[in-house]
């Protein structure tokens, strides 16, 4: 069995008093945020948007990672200044605050509530990368059921801006594993497609497939 993570973002609330020492960037649709490979020089807090990271495959082209929205932190890994392991790239337009290695070794000294925030952060990475490997042992209905009611309360909305080939790369089905069950789903008035994204109208009956 697999419960749904109740994930939390970091709220404005919290972050606010912190967003002044960033640097404030406005990213377009599909514009890379960082590439696998460049050295990290910091993490990035988003503010507005969507922001999805990929890793290349040399079966499918593009493995989708994991997809942030609002309130929470992306690229902390390489902080150490390490090569980062996956490319961020926006989904929608965002604005994100980028805090350099050296601001972010200021706020640890300073800010007690800082290294909390930053530790709550890596906790949810390291569930989310647990639950990927967990996925591997159910079904193909229970890993989609899962991702999208997952991507729900991450993203706080019942409207998940994917594509079906978006859906597979970020499960790691195939195209036509993830056509057949939105297919009947859909017939079922489970979900509804409309324009890229996918809407969740029965959350409490997909969640019996996690079970």
């Amino acid at each position: 069995m697999h419960a749904i993570p109740q994930q939390k973002s970091l709220s404005l609330h919290s972050w606010e008093s912190f967003l002044k020492y960033g640097e404030r960037h406005f990213l377009k649709r599909k514009s890379i945020l960082y590439k696998q490979g460049d050295k990290g020089k910091g993490f990035y807090y988003i503010s507005k948007g969507l922001i999805k990271i990929i890793k290349p495959t040399s079966e499918r082209g593009e493995r989708i990672l994991d997809i942030k929205g609002s309130g929470f932190l992306i690229g902390e890994q390489a902080i150490d200044q390490i090569p980062y392991f996956s490319s961020a790239i926006a989904m929608k337009d965002s604005v994100v605050y980028y805090f350099s290695f050296d601001k972010y070794k200021d706020l640890m000294k300073k800010y007690p509530d800082f290294v909390l925030l930053f530790a709550n952060s890596a906790i949810q990475k390291v569930q989310t990368l647990l639950d990927g490997i967990n996925l591997k042992t159910v079904t193909s209905e229970h890993q989609v059921a899962f991702s999208l009611l997952q991507l729900m309360v991450s993203l706080q909305t019942n409207e998940i801006c994917l594509t079906q080939q978006e859906l597979a790369d970020y499960t790691g089905l195939t195209r036509i594993t993830i056509y057949k069950i939105i297919k009947k789903w859909k017939y079922d008035q489970l979900i509804d497609v409309n324009r890229g994204r996918f809407i969740i109208l029965r959350p409490d009956i997909l969640n019996k497939y996690t079970q």
